[in-house]
Parts: structure tokens; sequence; C-alpha cells
């Protein structure tokens, strides 16, 4: 019930938002809503005497009850997707037989109708640009027509019954009830295909000049032909459009995007909505996008990060460690001498110190970084604990000042106490694990104060190592 409660508010921000907009998609102005077009088929008849008649009898003319031509024009106007008016006129020659009566005869005729565009009657969707549409249409005309009737008279049929004539020299106007079905197909925005069928009722019985019991004629019509839109080159056809297609997409998009505000697929906390990333590994931390942290921006996430705290643009290895190619503890981005031999004493830059030449320069010592609330040392941390040990190995009466530091975070009291923990972890691992006497150092915290960087806490959780 929560969610159809959301989804529902969902849907309503939508609308609501898009009312203070000024929506215009749907307005006729944006498209073209006239056009013009022409067609030509066959007439067929199917009243008293019927086109195509299977029971034709032998006298009847070949050219008669087959192919009939017709020419046609339409002018149409659309005033909103659904609904338009068309005015349509043409030329037709009809013919038709029924046993051994047949008729010929051709008419003009002119009609108004409404339009109705069938492919906005179904609400579906628009997943892609509409092509094709289907109208039907309805309304009242006149034809101006002549026919004359004719009977070849056999041994089984009396030549009198059910025979009339009309001349050919006349011609006579008959009110008629069009309708039709038209499918248009989209070449372009200027030009459609036109396929046409068109029933024309006739109540009088005149049309085809026999007479044996209808009450009216009927003549239809099937063409194919072109129509050309009017407007500007950048506007389609209104008749490819459906504001209800556009308001049902816009609903499944609000029903889509409600999902992925509501899943989590990786489970990091991240909404599938908002997640840039949607396989992080489980446990990993991740920022407001969904990415797995990278704190240092080397491009190794954190979680795979050995050493998180690597300065910004240094090279760094698979494992995030920054590359120092001749050990000396200066990664290689800040070292200006590549090559010292192992265990030479440099400075932060990498240069070698010239011991008792007074040249004040101190030695380069890294510095060892911790993680939130923690006095444990990682991997990484071990290189820069190698690197220390290796300095005081090789120079056996330096002692050191191991000093710890923490960020911000928590009370004054707890980070003095943190930075202390910190600072004994230094020490114990350079003792039990490089075998440095602990007597060589003195440790101290100063907790949260002196922070060496302002806003970067993964730098300021560290413990400084001074030579002394």
């Amino acid at each position: 019930m929560k969610k159809q409660f959301l989804l529902i508010l969902t849907a309503f921000g939508v609308f609501f938002a898009n009312a203070q907009e000024k929506i215009t998609d749907a307005h006729a102005s944006n498209y073209r809503t006239w056009s013009i077009g022409i067609n030509g088929g066959n007439t067929f008849s199917l009243g008293d005497a019927m086109s195509f008649d299977g029971d034709k009898g032998d006298g009847v003319p070949d050219g008669v009850s087959t192919v009939s031509m017709g020419i046609r024009g339409h002018l149409t106007k659309f005033f909103n997707p659904s609904f338009g008016l068309q005015g349509s006129a043409g030329f037709h020659q009809i013919s038709g037989s029924k046993e051994n009566i047949w008729f010929a005869g051709d008419y003009f005729d002119g009609d108004i109708s409404a339009v109705f565009n069938l492919s906005n009657w179904i609400m579906k969707g628009r997943v892609y640009e509409r092509k094709s549409s289907i109208f039907l249409s309805a309304g009242i005309g006149a034809a101006f027509l002549q026919s004359a009737s004719y009977f070849t008279p056999t041994d089984d049929i009396n030549s009198t019954v059910g025979v009339s004539k009309q001349g050919q020299d006349e011609r006579i106007i008959q009110a008629t009830v069009p309708l039709s079905l038209m499918y248009k197909y989209k070449l372009n925005n200027s030009w459609d295909i036109d396929g046409v069928f068109k029933y024309t009722i006739i109540p009088e019985d005149f049309p085809d000049a026999v007479f044996l019991g209808n009450s009216g004629d009927m003549f239809a019509y099937l063409g194919v032909g072109v129509s050309y839109n009017f407007g500007d080159k950048d506007k389609q056809s209104i008749v490819y459009t459906n504001p209800l297609d556009k308001m049902y997409a816009d609903m499944e998009e609000v029903k889509n995007n409600f999902n992925k505000l509501t899943t989590d697929d990786d489970g990091d906390g991240v909404n599938n909505y908002f997640d840039k990333d949607n396989s992080t590994p489980e446990g990993v931390t991740v920022d407001g996008s969904g990415k797995a942290l990278d704190v240092d921006e080397d491009g190794i996430p954190d979680s795979m990060d050995q050493d998180p705290f690597t300065d910004k643009g240094a090279k760094v290895d698979a494992e995030g460690r920054a590359i120092d190619s001749d050990g000396d503890g200066v990664p290689d981005h800040i070292d200006e001498e590549a090559n010292t031999p192992k265990g030479t004493m440099v400075n932060f830059q990498g240069k070698t110190l010239e011991t008792g030449k007074g040249s004040g320069d101190a030695a380069f010592v890294p510095s060892v970084y911790f993680a939130f609330n923690s006095a444990n040392i990682n991997a990484a941390n071990h290189e820069r604990l190698a690197t220390i040990a290796r300095l005081m190995k090789n120079n056996p009466n330096m002692k050191m000042k191991v000093v710890g530091y923490a960020d911000k975070s928590g009370s004054e009291e707890y980070n003095k106490n943190l930075g202390m923990r910190r600072a004994q972890a230094v020490v114990k691992q350079l003792s039990t694990t490089y075998g440095i006497e602990e007597s060589r150092f003195a440790t101290e915290s100063k907790g949260e104060a002196e922070p060496l960087a302002n806003g970067r806490n993964s730098i300021n959780r560290r413990v400084d190592v001074i030579p002394q």
C-alpha cells in the first residue's frame, strides 16, 4: 500500500511540475495540419448490376464490369491529432452487369466529411516515431452522373422484364453518403503515401440505370496516391502524434523511475535511479552516486587500494601504492634523484644527504596513515615502516620522535588518546617486525591539534616519525 501511495505522489509531482511549464507538445501549432492529395484507382458497382459479375452473360462487352478507372483529390484540415475535416472530389467511370443486363457510365462527385484518426483511439505508449495512421471518415455529398443500361436477349430471358434505359446525354444530380478508410504512410515531413477505400451510398436507384429491386445503388473505390503536408520543414504532420501516447509513455517512465527509486540491486545503499555503478561488490563503501570511494583519486577504489593516501597525481601500481623505484621512501612523482643507493639518507625531494657537512637539510622519513577511528597498520604502511627501519639500521645512533595525530571527529580527549595509540602501534611494529629497539623511540600525541591538511581528514589521521 505504501508503495502504491508513493507512486501516486510521484505521478502527481510530475504532473504539477509540468503544469508550471509551458506545455506545447500537443498543440496544433507545433505540427502541419493542412494537406492536399491526389489518388487513382478502380471503381466498383455494388448495386443491381455489379462489377466483376460471376454470371456475366456472353453478350456483355468485354470491357464492361471489369476495370473502371477513377481519380480523386482531397484537401484536409486536422484541428487536433484525432479529428479533422476533409473535402474531396473526383471523376469515376462505372460499369456492371447482371447476367445479360449491363450498364456503363461515369460521374463527377464532391463531398465533405468528418475524419477520425483511428490510430489515436488506442493508448499504447510511443516507443518509436510513428510512421503510419489509419482514418475513418463519413459525410455528405452529391454526384453528377450519367449512365445507360442495355439488355442482350437470349432464349432464357424475356427482353422486357426488369429493364430500363436512360439516355447517354442526360446527367442527373444525386445525393451521396460517402464512407472512407484511408491509410497514410509517412515518407518524410512533407510527403505521405495514401491508400484509400471509399464506399459511396446513393439512396436513389438511378445510377446504374438498372431496376431489379434495390432501393439504392452503391459504388466502391480503391485507390493509391500521395499527399503533401503544408508547413515548416521541421514540423511533421499532426496525424502521426498522439497526446495520449505521450502521457502513457510519461507514466511508464514515472513507474520505471519509481521502481529504480525503491530498489538497490547491489545493496550499496544507493538506489538504482542514482546508482552510476550498479555492480559494486558487497560491503564496499560508495559515494552518493554509487561509485566505490577513491579518497586519493588514484583510480583504485578504496576497497582495493592498499594505500588510500597517495598524493594526487602520483603514479601507482595495481594495488594503489605510489611507485618508489629506488626504495628511498620518496615516491617517483616527487623524487628528484631517481637512483639513490639503498640505505642512503635523503631529504623530502629524494636527494642524497651529505652527512657531516652541515647542509642543514633534514632526512626524509615517511609518515604512517590510518583509517577512521583506527590504530591498525595496513599493508601499504609496512613499506613506509620498512623505509624508516632501513634508515635507522644504516644509522645506528639515530633516534626518532614518534608523534600521533587524529582528525577533529570525536572529543579532544578521545583524539589525544587515539593519537598516542597510533604512535605506540608504529613503535611496536618497528620493534617486533624490523628489530629496532624501542629505546630509540620517544612517543607523544598531539591529538587533533596541528592538522596537516584542511578538509583532508585522511591526511590528518597519521603518525610522523622525526629524526632526533
